[in-house]
């Protein structure tokens, strides 16, 4: 048995062996190829893809930058999984401890480099500016500043306005390394476009206002709003003001343009003279103050059916409401006494203290 066993082996013939033995060799190298990182050294490198640019001219890139080993592979298998031909373009932060798979995962998903960027409901276009200075995507919140500004730029995206002012949309956005600056409002108005459509047009014009008008009273509701169960009450005040051709007298017109963080209004803001100041002019500002989020333009689209024409601060971000000025001169009288009977009860704690 155990020489009919030699006498079996020895009829294997060698060109058998030699295709065995190279099929196992190929295998090997294709797996390694796809496998196997460059290097065990964990380098990473950022590798852009520039607009136009071809594969070949990405895989040159990266070979010479060392993220992968064969050219080859990397081109056939990008072109069999049609990752060639849908290359987003961008930053990439590739390492040379990926493998030959890895990356073209990478550059299939679109893996590009990105900065989170949250810019919260009411934040006025010069708050926008400076949170954006604080990305690598800005230097000086002025080139901001100056290109939403620019009327030649906001006709262009459309907006019939002297600034972008109430059009760039609050909300997270993933901005790429790289992004040019009059690439980043145009995306702030993109995502404004997609929440103001047309049904909000026509229940504007039901209400007798323009797109302009809505956006500039939803930018005065949503800087007045601390609780968002009051936004459509604080539109309806304001609403049944304008109606009644009375003076707006909100608060945050008194410092647009002059005070980007506002902490405190005081007796000089209301003075100042600015034609957003609705102490001094009647009806809408000229333009929005903030940009306003979905909610407080919805409220300015729907406010609810009541008769305030007045509203006090509470202390705790809510507002007590009034249908006349008696009622709403006791409240002021409440707000202030309760103010100063807070304030004594604190000084009599650290007193004790």
């Amino acid at each position: 048995m155990h020489g009919a066993a030699k006498k079996g082996l020895r009829k294997i013939p060698w060109w058998a062996f030699l295709i065995a033995t190279s099929a196992f060799f190929v295998i090997i190298h294709f797996y390694i190829a796809l496998f196997v990182p460059p290097s065990k050294e964990k380098v990473w490198k950022e590798i852009q893809v520039t607009e136009g640019m071809s594969f070949k001219a990405i895989s040159a890139q990266l070979k010479e930058e060392g993220i992968i080993r064969y050219r080859g592979y990397f081109e056939i298998i990008g072109r069999l999984e049609g990752i060639s031909r849908k290359v987003r373009m961008g930053y990439y932060g590739l390492s040379t401890n990926m493998s030959l798979w890895e990356v073209l995962d990478s550059l299939r998903k679109g893996k590009i480099i990105e900065y989170e960027v949250v810019i919260p409901e009411g934040y006025n276009l010069y708050q926008i500016g400076w949170t954006l200075s604080n990305t690598p995507l800005l230097s000086d919140p002025q080139d901001f500043i100056n290109l939403v500004k620019d009327k030649k730029y906001v006709h262009s995206l459309g907006i019939d306005a002297d600034t972008l002012e109430g059009y760039l949309f609050p909300d997270t956005y993933y901005l790429p390394k790289g992004m040019k600056l009059e690439d980043i409002p145009k995306k702030m108005v993109q995502r404004y476009r997609a929440v103001f459509t047309d049904s909000l047009r026509n229940r504007a014009k039901e209400l007798g206002f323009t797109e302009h008008q809505i956006i500039t009273l939803a930018s005065i509701v949503e800087k007045e709003a601390k609780v968002q169960a009051e936004r459509t009450l604080i539109a309806a005040v304001y609403i049944n003001r304008l109606k009644k051709g009375m003076k707006l007298q909100a608060d945050p017109t008194t410092v647009y343009g002059t005070k980007a963080w506002i902490t405190k209004v005081t007796p000089q803001d209301v003075k100042r003279r600015s034609p957003y100041n609705t102490y001094l002019h009647k009806g809408l500002p000229p333009g929005p103050i903030a940009n306003p989020g979905e909610g407080a333009i919805l409220a300015s689209l729907y406010p609810d059916k009541v008769d305030y024409l007045f509203f006090v601060a509470q202390g705790d971000g809510s507002h007590y409401f009034s249908k006349d000025f008696s009622s709403h001169e006791k409240a002021i009288t409440r707000y202030r006494s309760n103010k100063r009977k807070a304030r004594q009860e604190s000084l009599d704690t650290e007193d004790s203290e």
